[in-house]
């Protein structure tokens, strides 16, 4: 992607990518007007954070962001990026969902990212789509944060985006999914592990049902998918969310173990132990000593 020039001053990017999934961008447009030609490849979801006039021109139309509003399109197509430059509205934020992960949510159904263009590209972000654009954006700033996390996550929202917005393959995938074929069996598990991660009663047996699968064909699936079992995952998981309540308040260890799923506090430091390769008093202490400089 070809990075904005300013007229005055080069303006703030933030860009981190994530194990190849996908790439978070924010950047801060105050006092800054930018005006570039870019593409890349991949889907880009923006979304206007801090009331930024944002523009983009691509299909031979010139499509606003601002307000509530958030914009959704392929961004290979080559287009026209434009902020106005005002300095109470500052923040714009952007996923850039890569092809590579794309292709594979869509296997099942022999789709090609490129293949997928949006009908309208503008649309209200729903509360739970902010919920997973906000979690990629504090997984950026989350020391450890997991592939695993990113890729719940990420699939949780790349099916909230086609499922429920108008798209080129809109008539296909609503076929498959009226079949139970879309999204796949592992999608659908990531999608429930993520929403429920919370509760300490998850059953196997249930996420393989509600997945479409027998527990038996359910775990090799899902093995041959992510390369781990769905408990492991879901631990992965659990423990990221858990960095970020460690990271962003002063609630016992106790609580946030309780939050994110763990009924008893012993397993919860062994867990976040096996994958923090520290205890998470110590992780939150490692934050906070690494914020002070």
């Amino acid at each position: 992607m070809e990075l904005p020039q300013g007229r005055d001053h080069a303006c703030f990017v933030d860009r981190r990518d994530h194990f190849g999934l996908c790439s978070t961008l924010r950047i801060d447009t105050s006092r800054f007007f930018e005006h570039t030609e870019a593409e890349h490849p991949g889907i880009e979801l923006c979304f206007s954070a801090g009331g930024t006039r944002h523009q983009r021109m691509f299909g031979g139309k010139r499509w606003v962001l601002e307000g509530d509003a958030a914009m959704v399109f392929n961004a290979r197509e080559r287009h026209v990026e434009e902020c106005s430059a005002n300095p109470d509205q500052r923040d714009l934020r952007a996923v850039i969902i890569l092809p590579g992960f794309l292709d594979g949510l869509f296997e099942d159904v022999g789709m090609n990212a490129d293949e997928l263009v949006f009908d309208e590209p503008l649309f209200r972000l729903a509360p739970d789509m902010r919920r997973a654009f906000d979690f990629l954006f504090a997984a950026a700033a989350t020391p450890g944060t997991s592939r695993v996390a990113v890729d719940c996550v990420l699939t949780e929202l790349a099916i909230q985006l086609t499922t429920r917005l108008s798209h080129s393959a809109s008539a296909r995938l609503r076929s498959l999914e009226g079949r139970g074929y879309y999204p796949g069996p592992v999608a659908r598990a990531k999608d429930i592990l993520r929403k429920e991660l919370d509760s300490p009663d998850l059953d196997l047996n249930g996420v393989a049902a509600r997945a479409g699968l027998s527990k038996f064909h359910f775990v090799r699936a899902f093995r041959a998918k992510t390369g781990i079992t769905p408990i492991r995952y879901l631990n992965r998981v659990r423990i990221d969310v858990a960095k970020q309540k460690l990271q962003s308040s002063a609630r016992p260890v106790t609580e946030i173990a309780m939050d994110v799923g763990f009924s008893d506090l012993s397993a919860f430091n062994k867990a976040f132990k096996r994958h923090a390769a520290m205890s998470p008093t110590q992780y939150r202490n490692f934050v906070l000593a690494a914020s002070r400089g």
